[in-house]
């Protein structure tokens, strides 16, 4: 090789490690990404909770929902059944939960407050088998997720918790779950289909690639909160795609399980404005306490925009004390 060809060689080498630099979502040098911006909130009655697009479904949703797995954490039913009377009394309306939150008893306690009022709410749940992600697996999953949850259809259904690109391969391949989920999306057993992932970004990118596949799907649930931007980001990687497909993005942890508030690093009020500023449908939030349902809902129905600059300020403040220990679900490199 000459000289002039080598040295050409090595510029473009060159050329296409800084561009790798610059893409990465990590990289402490990455420039800015550019930010979606947050749904457009529809005219809200005083008093009432502000509602988004839930992406291309034509739903209109409350911009806070009712964590499913905290409720669950109830010991007696009427203690869950006094959380879900003051979600709806205060306009939650997205009830999060998942067959696999204390081995069924979170659906079975959200069934048994639903009774006779099913209608109010828009019923989401999920499907958990990560050492298959079969069919059959998801079939025995919903089987069980209706009669626990009281009701012959649901309003979401979500692959739940996708850890790596294989995990999503083996949902998606043929006569995998996520064949079946949509199956039922046929057959009017689920309004809408979904996938959750909070453990990696990858695993969720390559959802996209099956999406774009023609494997269609309505949502996306992962972590979003101010320090996820600076730690193996799902809002930077993330957003902006799903903002592109129009699917709905589904805001969880958005404290970090509590880790941003409990070590002082982010107060609840901050995370909350942070994330429904964001481009994100809704948040769904753990609430143990009918407190805490009130105090949400109350910031919900005060919520006024955050900026770009105000959002910026608030991760460049915290941004030293970025650590994935804040975030446990995020496998260390």
């Amino acid at each position: 090789m000459e000289r002039r060809d080598l040295l050409r060689s090595i510029l473009a080498l060159v050329g296409l490690a800084a561009t790798a630099r610059a893409q990465a979502p990590d990289a402490a040098s990455a420039p800015p990404t550019p930010e979606p911006p947050a749904p457009p909130s529809a005219p809200t009655p005083p008093g009432a909770l502000p509602t988004r697009p839930f992406g291309k479904t034509g739903e209109t949703l409350p911009i806070l929902g009712l964590g499913g797995f905290h409720l669950g954490l109830s010991e007696e039913e009427p203690a869950a059944r006094a959380l879900v009377d003051v979600a709806l009394e205060e306009g939650i309306r997205f009830f999060d939960n998942a067959e696999s939150y204390q081995d069924g008893k979170a659906e079975s306690l959200m069934g048994a407050a639903l009774v006779g009022r099913r209608e109010k709410v828009f019923l989401m749940t999920k499907t958990h088998e990560p050492e298959t992600r079969s069919a059959e697996g998801a079939k025995r999953h919903l089987e069980g997720s209706l009669k626990r949850l009281r009701t012959d259809r649901l309003d979401l259904w979500q692959l739940h918790s996708i850890k790596s690109p294989a995990d999503v391969d083996r949902a998606f391949r043929k006569g995998g779950a996520m064949e079946y989920i949509r199956s039922m999306k046929e057959q009017g057993v689920i309004r809408f289909a979904g996938v959750t992932g909070h453990t990696s970004p990858a695993a969720n990118l390559r959802a996209l690639q099956w999406f774009d596949r023609g494997m269609t799907f309505d949502a996306m649930q992962m972590p979003i909160n101010p320090i996820d931007w600076h730690q193996s980001s799902f809002q930077r990687a993330l957003l902006p795609e799903l903002e592109k497909r129009g699917i709905a993005a589904i805001a969880m942890k958005t404290s970090a399980g509590g880790a941003l508030v409990k070590r002082g690093i982010t107060t609840l009020e901050e995370n909350l404005g942070y994330v429904w500023s964001s481009h994100v449908s809704l948040a769904v939030v753990g609430m143990e306490t009918v407190e805490h349902v009130r105090h949400n809902a109350k910031l919900a129905r005060e919520h006024v925009h955050w900026n770009r600059s105000r959002r910026e300020a608030l991760r460049e403040r915290i941004a030293p004390k970025a650590d994935l220990d804040l975030e446990w679900y995020k496998p260390k490199a």
